[in-house]
């Protein structure tokens, strides 16, 4: 029955994904069409290295993001026949992620159905920004970690002889720290205060288990780099040392400390404006609870409230620029509080989902063929530089600059060797694998008779090279011999 009570909801939110798909659609094209992003193509091309036998020599990112991005993404390709279909499929788990996490706090399985469509339209309306969600790599999976943390803690108490829960939270902590940083930056917090209240004394058996986690995984990530996988420890950030100065600034100059997370808060107009439909909502939510009778999960809903502003805390001390990838939770925020709030008056409970499932469909119509105006414009992006592509010899190598390289490798037919360069001129193979390039990862760049990048400004630096072909924000090049 509990199996039963579990595939309703995903079907319905199968159909859900299917119906709305041109959103997805928006979203990838606009990434892999209307852009070059290449970092969306990492996981997909480690994934493909993985079934190829050729992971030696990968560097992955500092969050790695191997669980559960890497492992779904190594089930996945086999499984799927193109670039497009692997992320569809990709895009479709991380569609469910806001239904999971919501659920996991309390939210009803109609609402947080809701929560999951609201999210995937506002990415589709703004696929630059909150698209990334639905990409590997790019920290949505933080959800159903947190939510997977969440249940833990909750259940903490029972009786469980079928697995030890100190293994399974050890296991999830551990494959945090390898894998996901940003899920200490950004719900951590919000989990340690609720397990303090929750737990009490005993949360300092999941402490306990993270600090364990943290040198479980430093040990493996070793091991990583036996095998050739090159990963950046969490000493080349100097977090320790930039905490320090944190709390120095706070205890000496809390008005200071406070005047510039509040400016890092509020100077990305984007992240902005989803602080103030975060905090109206949020407090209207709260207003709504004073006048209702029951408190249900109201101290659970304040300890979540809390997290971005923890969030921008560890930002601002850290040095790191905001970024709405760091900041999922202001839009899913906004949906949990604007859902919460209708939960709370049972008036609307039953009404309101069906009547804004009803205006979502009906807007969705109405902007049908903007969307595929949208889509269509990304794939012709992408087949115009191809095409240009093809005037060059797959069997020369060629230099190129970060972008381009791994949307080449993703979507070419033909086998390119392109080795990466920054502008100065310098190898750079980061999130790469260095086996690509063989033996002329070696050379220097003015050893290279052709090459493509995504900067025009680079080609006035680069000396004794002429621009033979300007295709799509791509600007090929061929070196002049006589230079």
């Amino acid at each position: 029955m509990k199996q039963i009570r579990w595939f309703k909801p995903f079907f319905f939110l199968l159909v859900l994904f299917a119906s709305f798909h041109l959103f997805y659609d928006v979203i990838y094209e606009n990434h892999l069409g209307e852009g070059t992003d290449s970092d969306v193509l990492y996981p997909y091309l480690f994934a493909k290295d993985v079934w190829n036998g050729k992971v030696s020599g990968w560097n992955l990112p500092p969050s790695t993001t191997l669980f559960p991005d890497g492992m779904i993404c190594i089930l996945l390709y086999p499984l799927t026949g193109s670039v497009y279909s692997f992320h569809l499929v990709y895009g479709f788990f991380v569609f469910l992620l806001p239904f999971i996490f919501a659920k996991s706090l309390g939210l009803s399985n109609s609402l947080s159905t809701l929560t999951s469509l609201g999210f995937l339209i506002l990415a589709g309306l703004d696929p630059n920004q909150l698209g990334q969600f639905y990409f590997p790599s790019f920290h949505g999976m933080t959800f159903i970690l947190a939510a997977w943390a969440l249940v833990e803690i909750e259940r903490w108490n029972d009786e469980n002889k079928e697995f030890p829960k100190q293994i399974r939270f050890l296991f999830l902590m551990t494959m945090i720290w390898i894998s996901e940083y940003w899920f200490f930056v950004n719900l951590a917090p919000f989990l340690f205060l609720y397990g303090l209240v929750r737990l009490r004394w005993k949360i300092i058996i999941p402490i306990g288990s993270t600090l364990l986690g943290f040198f479980i995984a430093k040990l493996i990530t070793k091991g990583f780099r036996t095998f050739g996988i090159g990963t950046i420890g969490t000493e080349s950030f100097e977090l320790i040392p930039k905490l320090k100065i944190l709390l120095t600034l706070f205890f000496q100059n809390p008005i200071q400390s406070f005047d510039g997370i509040l400016i890092s808060s509020t100077k990305n107009p984007f992240i902005n404006v989803w602080w103030e439909r975060y905090l109206v909502f949020g407090f209207l939510f709260f207003i709504f609870s004073i006048f209702h009778i029951s408190k249900k999960n109201i101290g659970k809903d304040f300890l979540f409230f809390l997290s971005p502003f923890f969030t921008m805390v560890f930002l601002y001390g850290f040095q790191i620029e905001p970024n709405i990838r760091y900041l999922y939770i202001l839009p899913f925020g906004t949906l949990y509080f604007l859902f919460r709030s209708i939960e709370l008056f049972s008036w609307f409970r039953k009404i309101i989902p069906v009547l804004l499932l009803v205006g979502l469909f009906v807007f969705y119509l109405s902007i049908h063929s903007d969307l595929i105006t949208k889509i269509k414009t990304g794939e012709s992006r992408r087949t115009n530089r191809l095409t240009c592509l093809e005037a060059f010899n797959p069997h020369i190598v060629g230099a190129a600059t970060y972008w381009p390289i791994k949307y080449i490798y993703a979507f070419s037919n033909q086998k390119w060797t392109l080795v990466p360069f920054t502008k100065d001129g310098t190898y750079y193979p980061w999130v790469a694998n260095t086996s690509w390039d063989g033996e002329s990862k070696n050379l220097n760049f003015s050893s290279f008779v052709w090459g493509v990048t995504d900067s025009k400004e680079n080609l006035e630096t680069w000396k004794g090279v002429e621009l033979v072909k300007e295709c799509e924000g791509w600007y090929f090049f061929q070196r002049n011999p006589d230079q």
